[in-house]
């Protein structure tokens, strides 16, 4: 058997005015040979994969453009799932936009998938759970970063993983389509205004969409959460912060501040992710320089053997072992040449990019 083709190119292209050099990424996957293995490694970065019972097969075209990625796949036989463990370890905020031209593609929220049909475009928040099942699934990828989406769109995240139809996304599922084919010949100056263009098109998109009575209340009880987060957010450092103070604080009630917050462990549960999440980003910052006992009480532990036993219950190891390990891309200016500082995945280092 032959071998599996994985080639990888740096395109750097000269702009017509003074700005410097920027350089265009791109790399060709293939699994005709290694098969199953070579592609779980290409996404071990990212995504948990797994084989269904169908033949498997893999065909990856992926460009880097500053602060956007592309990726035309055609994938069959294959499972990505994200739960809310691999969200938290991973640390990823960006947003994925998947447009399918043909085959069988299963996507949404875990444990809430939905078959999508050919012309319609998925929108999944990195920060949340998801997952995928495809089968001779053609389809392209588009990742941006939050800020960019946000700024065109700003309730796009409620719309994690909700499937929209092409009667209402076609514009944007043509824009998609046309970058996937023009990603070898695009510059880096149009790549920054396709991106501006992507996101005012999905905004338009999530604009048109008609929700009834239920996403109704659930919006409303998005926007209720996302006052107490936002709460939580401020204060995460005071050891105090509780369910009492985050209820006065986001002007609700205990029971309602339960009600929104049981689906994911309770209020004491989410401070307590939210802190070790930002616990893990400060370690996994080649430029932190604090201790680990500097950053456990200024993160709001109570103690060190408490925020050690609550870290490795996380992440599987103790904070000083993980920001040993912890392996990150480098960069020079946002959107410039990514190098792995200790080998790691390539799409790991250009999903970490978009933050």
């Amino acid at each position: 058997m032959g071998q599996s083709s994985f080639r990888t190119e740096r395109r750097t292209q000269l702009p017509s005015g003074p700005s410097p050099l920027v350089s265009i990424q791109s790399f060709t996957f293939t699994s005709e040979a290694s098969g199953f293995e070579g592609y779980q490694a290409l996404y071990s970065g990212g995504t948990d994969v797994s084989a269904t019972d169908a033949p498997f097969a893999a065909r990856v075209e992926a460009h880097r453009f500053g602060r956007m990625n592309v990726y035309e796949r055609v994938l069959s036989g294959v499972e990505h799932r994200r739960n809310q463990a691999r969200v938290r370890r991973d640390g990823f905020e960006h947003f994925t936009i998947q447009y399918l031209r043909s085959g069988i593609f299963h996507g949404g929220p875990l444990g809430d998938e939905r078959l999508l049909s050919p012309g319609d475009i998925i929108l999944f928040d990195l920060t949340r759970p998801q997952r995928t099942r495809l089968d001779t699934a053609s389809f392209v990828t588009v990742s941006l970063p939050r800020d960019l989406v946000e700024a065109a769109a700003p309730q796009a995240s409620r719309f994690h993983g909700q499937v929209l139809p092409e009667a209402v996304s076609g514009l944007l599922g043509d824009l998609m389509g046309s970058l996937a084919r023009r990603a070898a010949v695009t510059t880096p100056e149009a790549s920054a205004s396709t991106a501006r263009a992507l996101c005012e098109l999905l905004s338009g998109t999530l604009g048109q969409m008609e929700p009834g009575d239920e996403t109704t209340s659930a919006i409303l009880a998005d926007l209720r959460r996302r006052r107490a987060e936002a709460f939580i957010e401020a204060r995460l450092h005071d050891p105090s912060l509780d369910v009492n103070m985050v209820a006065r604080g986001s002007a609700l009630s205990r029971s309602a501040l339960y009600r929104l917050f049981e689906p994911t462990g309770g209020v004491a549960h989410h401070i307590g992710t939210r802190r070790l999440e930002r616990l893990s980003a400060a370690l996994r910052n080649p430029a932190e320089m604090r201790s680990i006992s500097t950053l456990t009480f200024d993160h709001g532990f109570s103690s060190e053997s408490h925020c050690s036993r609550a870290f490795r219950s996380a992440f599987g190891l103790p904070p000083g072992r993980y920001r040993a390990e912890m392996c990150h891309p480098r960069a020079g200016e946002r959107g410039g040449p990514l190098e792995a500082e200790c080998g790691g995945s390539l799409l790991d280092a250009w999903s970490r990019a978009l933050s």
